[in-house]
């Protein structure tokens, strides 16, 4: 991120209450190598530290805080014959972002550069990694502790706080976010004052304060409050996709649309847009008529915000596609799934960690880990077909189909359904059997014997086990493969 205006920069730093482990003063200090060596310590201090930048500032005594000014350039200083600014990137590992400047302010020059700490893993000068302990420059070879909690931290990283646009002004801000969804999903009271609400944002990680008297909006508040997520870089390809096909293949389409606003913004829309467009079909409810969706809006909820959460947005260009078919509905996500999608039910694991969690502070989906069980288990309360989890090598598709009699279901459909019941079972701490799979397909007392070929051929694929090696077929009950 670059320095915008200096001078405002230097006023906010200075008003620090002591130099910390992220800032530091010099006055006229040239040496090259002292130089790299801090800022491989800053670099590193800002990452234990949750700053997404540090700063070494000359021109300010260290202590007193008194602006003296100073005589060095950083853009016409040398190592050697080489250019500063070029051997210090040279000598830096890995790659960061340094922005060095020279500048005037008050009739006083200054010198200040700007450390981004590296996310990758703990920074290097010359070969060697440093680190601020107090006001003092380490080797981080020293602390162990800290090096292995640099580690930890550098894994942390995450798109969601990378930037999305520097430098916004409030103004800025308010005309590319809207601030609604914070106060409307959550139920706060919305503050009259625009820096209250401005507070709030940097609260929950959607801003960052740059020290110049603006802001950096991250690509978390863009992804969920964007008014419009073109207007941001960095999302820009990342809106939902709405496609409706005529008949069961993508050879014609009825309508495409694509959501222009941030999830949070935009996901209500997104659902009623959806659920008004969804194959129906005529039931009678309590003695009444009405047309109902082929698919629970709960289980098409979950699964989109299953989707939005996961979603690798590293994988540029795409972003998540809901295509609707006449006997299914197929939503998928840029980026493979990082689980197994047998265990896709029972284990824990996102890309996205603040994306989610915000999106479940907003209501906008289940809590952690509940919301594709919440799909499954309506989607057997309904006696629909178990959907189908595909993960590829840059994408994760998810395949809910319309009703279909279990006379009608394919051998790999009811093998399929009666593993996901099988895995429901475990997750309640119960078991599956003869009678709970035919209450799941519907079937009558008397057709047992049809659902004891599929669990037969469950065992024998593998894919479900005996719960006792040793039971008898009567009261037999089973759990998943890799539960045994």
């Amino acid at each position: 991120m670059p320095i915008h205006n200096p001078c405002a920069l230097l006023d906010r730093l200075l008003q620090e209450p002591n130099e910390s482990t992220w800032l530091e003063f010099k006055v006229n200090n040239k040496d090259p190598r002292e130089i790299g060596e801090y800022i491989s310590a800053l670099a590193n201090a800002a990452m234990l530290a949750g700053r997404d930048r540090a700063f070494m500032v000359f021109g300010v005594r260290d202590g007193t805080r008194d602006r003296v000014g100073t005589d060095v350039r950083l853009q016409q200083l040398k190592n050697g014959n080489e250019d500063f600014t070029n051997w210090l990137s040279r000598m830096i590992e890995p790659r960061i972002m340094l922005d060095v400047l020279d500048f005037e302010c008050g009739g006083l020059a200054y010198s200040i550069i700007a450390v981004e700490p590296s996310y990758e893993r703990p920074v290097k000068f010359s070969g060697s990694e440093f680190i601020r302990i107090g006001e003092n420059k380490k080797k981080l070879a020293e602390f162990p502790e800290h090096e292995r909690s640099l580690w930890i931290a550098t894994g942390r990283r995450r798109f969601e706080s990378a930037v999305a646009v520097s430098n916004a002004t409030t103004d800025d801000v308010f005309a590319k976010l809207d601030p609604d969804p914070l106060f409307q999903l959550t139920g706060d009271p919305r503050p009259n004052n625009p820096d209250e609400i401005i507070r709030k944002m940097i609260e929950y990680g959607f801003l960052l304060d740059n020290l110049e008297g603006r802001y950096d909006i991250t690509n978390l508040g863009a992804i969920l409050l964007a008014r419009d997520v073109k207007m941001c870089p960095s999302i820009a390809g990342k809106a939902v996709r709405i496609v409706k096909y005529v008949g069961r293949d993508k050879s014609k389409s009825d309508f495409e649309q694509e959501a222009k606003e941030g999830y949070a913004v935009g996901f209500t829309s997104i659902m009623k847009f959806l659920m008004d467009r969804l194959p129906k079909e005529e039931r009678y409810i309590g003695g009444v008529r009405r047309m109902v969706p082929h698919f629970p809006e709960t289980a098409i909820r979950e699964v989109i915000a299953n989707a939005l959460i996961h979603q690798d947005f590293i994988v540029g260009g795409v972003g998540p596609v809901v295509e609707i078919y006449e006997n299914r509905i197929e939503v998928t996500n840029p980026g493979n799934s990082l689980i197994s999608t047998d265990r896709i039910l029972d284990e824990r694991r996102s890309r996205n960690e603040k994306l989610a969690s915000t999106m479940r502070a907003f209501g906008l989906c289940e809590e952690r880990g509940g919301g594709l069980d919440k799909t499954l288990i309506e989607i057997e309360a309904d006696h629909l077909p178990a959907p189908d989890f595909i993960s590829s090598e840059n994408s994760m598709r998810v395949v809910l189909f319309a009703p279909r009699a279990f006379g009608q279901m394919s051998k790999a459909e009811k093998m399929r359904a009666c593993f996901f019941h099988c895995v429901l079972r475990w997750l309640t701490h119960d078991y599956m059997s003869n009678a709970t799979l035919r209450e799941r397909f519907s079937l009558a007392p008397e057709e047992y014997q049809a659902v004891s070929a599929i669990i037969a051929e469950s065992i024998k694929l593998g894919r479900i086990a005996p719960a006792d090696p040793d039971q008898g077929k009567r009261n037999a009950r089973y759990v998943p493969y890799w539960a045994v």
